[in-house]
């Protein structure tokens, strides 16, 4: 039997058990999102459920480790070419699938919180967020089959030399097929990744900002609570990805620049890269952990069926009823505003749009806003009566510029902003 070093027996063990983690973690998130017909109707959550499928397999692929290894190249190794090549398939595929399904939800982000789309109008679309990873997953995985690059690496099976054992299986540009399958991919998507946080979040400040001449002085500390968890969740989601690929995008320059990384790297690397799947349940219940900690709500339960919101649809005369045009439509904070200050009355007989935001909001008013606002800004206001001469009916001020927080929908902020259909 031949004499491992410590470094390999680590290697070996160290991704079963993160693995292991990371397998338990999108098991639940599948089984999670396919046991609501709720959840599986809506196009966010069916993106996760792909993220996680394919993270499921990668997970399964590194809990195997060297077991597919062909016997007596690798600590624990006990299998063959086929077996080695086969894991190398699905982990170049599931490697490949997993980070740029994150491409995929920052897109649906952007689309629902940025540009305001619906779900009906996003559900168009999400035949392409899927292919986006999918087909390119499932080309290099193929593609590395039909060029006989899987071989032993160390630690499980991928892109790497067929020498010494298998001359008929090396192929010199393996470093080239390395960066071009895998890590220029992965470190394009950190940097969108990053980008579209941004972009998301500076999209939602300035539409809080739109709304700071409307708020009084004793909601001042309210004003950013929406950007703030946006910016923290992004923070979040951005990080999860640094921390998967930080110390493989070391140990993989390292080697392209021709140096020997140094063994605590490598245990990091093989330690962190396996747990993209718990990441991805760690971002995904953070915001109802929070929800959780701030009002009590079960962490598997939606915002809508929360207590909160059944106390605040008995006290909001414009409930949260969905698909009736008339009713006031609670993505948007800006109609409840209106409805709130103004109604259906004029202002010096005159009912324009131009003399609405000319007119002052009070305290009433933006307790009105904390009903239908996303859950950041929810607040238990005390009732108070409708000003005289005041209608609590939708008036024809909701499509105001100035007024409207465009991009504000439940179901996009979701994750982000802590507002869960599901």
């Amino acid at each position: 039997m031949a004499d491992y070093s410590p470094l390999q027996k680590a290697m070996a063990i160290a991704p079963k058990c993160s693995g292991f983690i990371s397998f338990c973690s999108s098991s639940f998130i599948v089984f999670y999102v396919l046991r609501s017909p709720k959840r599986r109707g809506l196009v966010y959550h069916r993106l996760l459920l792909g993220m996680s499928i394919s993270d499921f397999f990668g997970s399964l692929m590194c809990v195997l480790s060297t077991w597919p290894i062909p016997k007596g190249e690798a600590y624990l190794a006990a299998g063959t070419v086929g077996t080695c090549a086969a894991q190398g398939f699905f982990n170049q595929t599931a490697a490949f699938c997993t980070p740029t399904y994150n491409i995929s939800l920052a897109i649906y982000y952007l689309l629902v919180i940025v540009k305001g789309w619906k779900e009906k109008r996003i559900a168009k679309v999400e035949k392409y967020l899927h292919a986006l990873p999918i087909l390119p997953g499932l080309g290099t995985g193929l593609a590395g089959l039909f060029l006989k690059l899987y071989n032993g690496a160390g630690w499980i099976c991928w892109i790497a030399p067929g020498l010494p054992n298998h001359p008929d299986r090396h192929d010199p540009s393996y470093g080239v097929y390395r960066l071009a399958f895998l890590y220029a991919v992965a470190w394009f998507i950190i940097c969108f990744l990053a980008m579209a946080m941004l972009t998301i979040y500076v999209s939602v400040l300035n539409q809080e900002k739109k709304l700071d001449k409307y708020l009084s002085t004793s909601m001042s500390k309210k004003k950013r609570t929406n950007s703030i968890k946006i910016r923290n969740q992004a923070f979040l989601y951005v990080g999860c990805m640094y921390m998967t690929w930080l110390f493989g995008s070391v140990f993989r320059m390292m080697q392209f620049a021709g140096k020997k990384p140094p063994p605590a790297i490598i245990v990091l690397f093989v330690l962190f890269f396996p747990l993209q799947g718990f990441f991805n349940m760690l971002v995904y219940f953070f915001p109802r952990i929070c929800r959780k900690i701030e009002v009590g709500t079960p962490l598997t339960a939606s915002f809508h069926d929360s207590k909160v919101a059944s106390r605040l649809r008995m006290s909001n005369p414009f409930n949260f009823r969905r698909g009736n045009k008339d009713e006031l439509k609670s993505s948007k904070v800006a109609s409840a505003v209106t409805n709130s200050t103004i109604g259906n009355s004029t202002i010096g007989n005159s009912t324009t749009e131009e003399a609405v935001a000319e007119r002052p909001m009070t305290e009433a008013a933006i307790s009105n806003v904390s009903w239908c606002a996303p859950e950041g800004l929810l607040e238990e206001a005390p009732e108070e009566a409708p000003r005289e001469g005041h209608t609590d009916s939708p008036g024809e001020f909701e499509k105001d510029p100035e007024l409207v927080v465009e991009g504000m929908e439940k179901d996009a902020i979701d994750e982000l902003v802590e507002i869960s259909r599901a």
